[in-house]
C-alpha cells in the first residue's frame, strides 16, 4: 500500500496540492499499520480509494480496466491488478510527456549533433571525406547523364543513391542512420516489386484478377516474406515468392483448374522480375524515386501510377525517407552548402573531370 501511494503521488499533477494532501490524509500508512494489528483494516475501502483516485488521473481507455478492479474480492488479485493499472498510467504518462517535448528535443538534438560534429570536424579535418566523395561521385553520374547539378538536386539524388546502391565507403553524414536507409530501402523493394508483380500478372492472366482482394493478396504475401531483415530484397527469394503467388492466382480463378502450362506461364513472368533491367520494375522504381524526391522538395501528391492499391504502402516508406532526409539535412546542411558549393565550380570547369 506504500508503495501504490508513491507510485499516485507521482502520477499526481505538480499544480494539484489539494490532491496531493487528500492522498497523505488518507492513506495513512501509521494508522494502517496499528488498523491491521488490531484487525480493523478496511482493504476493500482503501481499493475504492485508490480506484477513484486512479480514475481520476488515467487517459478515458483505461476507464474500464481500472473499474474492474473492484470486482476483485481476492487481495493478492486487486494488488495485482492496481500495479498493473499503474504501469499502464505511469507508460500513458511518459508518452504524454515525450510528446509534449519532442518538439523541443527535436529541436534541441539538431543543434546539438551539429555542435559535436563541428568540434570533430575542427579536430580532423579528414573527417568529411567520405562524404565529400559521396557528393562529388553523385555530380559526376548526374553530369555525364546530362542532368542539371544544382545543389537542390545534387543533393537529392545522393539521398536517392543511398536507398539505391550500395555506397562504399559509408559516408560519415549518413553513418548513424545507415541501418535506418537501409530499412528504407528493403520495404521500398518489396512495395516496388509488389506492384510489378500485380501489373505482370494481372496483365499476363487476365481480367480474372483485376479485382482489389487479388492485388491485396500479393502484396500480403510479399511482404510477409521479405518480413526477414536477412532479406534485403525480394530478387533474393523470388523462387518462394514465385510458387506463393502460383497458389494465389490459383485460389483467385476459380472458375477452373489452371493448366501446368498456364502455372509455369506465371513462373515464368514473375522470374523476369529477377533481373534488374526488368521494364516493369524499372518504370515503377523510376517513379518511387521521383515521387521521393517530389516530397524532399517539397512538393506533396498522390502516390505516381501503377501504384493504386500498393498507394498507402508507397506513402509510409516515402514518411520515414522524407523524415531521414529532413532530420539529416537540419544537422548536416551547412558541411553538405561548403561542400557542394565546392562541388559545383569543379562541374562548371569541367563537368567529367570532377574526382570522386
Amino acid at each position: 500500500i506504500s508503495e501504490i501511494k508513491d507510485i499516485l503521488l507521482d502520477l499526481i499533477p505538480k499544480g494539484a496540492p489539494h490532491a496531493t494532501d487528500k492522498v497523505n490524509e488518507v492513506m495513512d500508512i501509521d494508522l494502517y499499520k496499528q488498523q491491521i494489528e488490531n484487525d480493523s483494516f478496511n482493504l476493500q475501502g482503501v481499493v475504492q480509494f485508490v480506484v477513484q483516485l486512479m480514475l481520476g488521473l488515467c487517459a478515458p481507455a483505461r476507464d474500464a480496466t481500472i473499474r474492474a478492479i473492484l470486482s476483485k474480492s481476492d487481495p493478492v488479485e486487486v494488488f495485482r491488478e492496481v500495479f498493473g493499472a499503474l504501469d499502464l498510467m505511469r507508460l500513458d504518462f511518459v508518452n504524454y510527456q515525450l510528446r509534449s517535448l519532442r518538439p523541443a528535443l527535436l529541436a534541441n538534438s539538431v543543434q546539438y549533433e551539429q555542435g559535436k560534429f563541428r568540434s570533430l570536424l575542427e579536430n580532423n579535418p579528414s573527417a568529411l571525406d567520405k562524404t565529400k566523395a559521396w557528393l562529388a561521385r553523385t555530380a559526376q553520374v548526374m553530369a555525364a547523364a546530362n542532368q542539371t547539378v544544382s545543389p537542390s538536386s545534387l543533393l537529392n539524388t545522393a539521398f536517392i543513391r543511398i536507398i539505391e546502391e550500395e555506397v562504399d565507403p559509408t559516408p560519415e553524414t549518413i553513418a548513424m542512420d545507415a541501418s535506418r536507409f537501409t530499412n528504407v530501402a528493403r520495404e521500398l523493394s518489396a512495395v516496388v516489386f509488389s506492384a510489378a508483380a500485380i501489373l505482370v500478372l494481372q496483365t499476363g492472366v487476365g481480367p480474372a484478377l483485376q479485382q482489389d482482394s487479388f492485388a491485396n493478396k500479393v502484396r500480403v504475401v510479399v511482404y510477409q516474406l521479405v518480413a526477414d531483415e536477412l532479406i534485403t530484397h525480394p530478387r533474393q527469394i523470388l523462387p518462394n515468392i514465385t510458387e506463393k503467388l502460383v497458389d494465389v492466382v490459383k485460389e483467385t480463378v476459380r472458375t477452373r483448374d489452371l493448366t501446368e502450362a498456364e502455372c509455369e506461364n506465371i513462373r515464368t513472368m514473375l522470374s523476369a522480375l529477377e533481373s534488374p533491367s526488368n521494364p516493369v520494375y524499372c518504370l515503377l522504381w523510376e517513379r518511387a524515386k521521383q515521387y521521393f524526391t517530389s516530397l524532399c522538395s517539397g512538393t506533396v501528391g498522390p502516390a505516381p501510377s501503377g501504384y493504386s492499391v500498393c498507394a498507402t504502402d508507397l506513402q509510409g516508406v516515402a514518411s520515414k525517407y522524407t523524415h531521414l532526409v529532413s532530420y539529416n539535412r537540419g544537422v548536416f546542411g551547412p558541411f553538405y552548402a561548403d561542400i557542394i558549393t565546392e562541388i559545383l565550380g569543379q562541374v562548371t570547369a569541367n563537368p567529367l573531370a570532377i574526382s570522386a
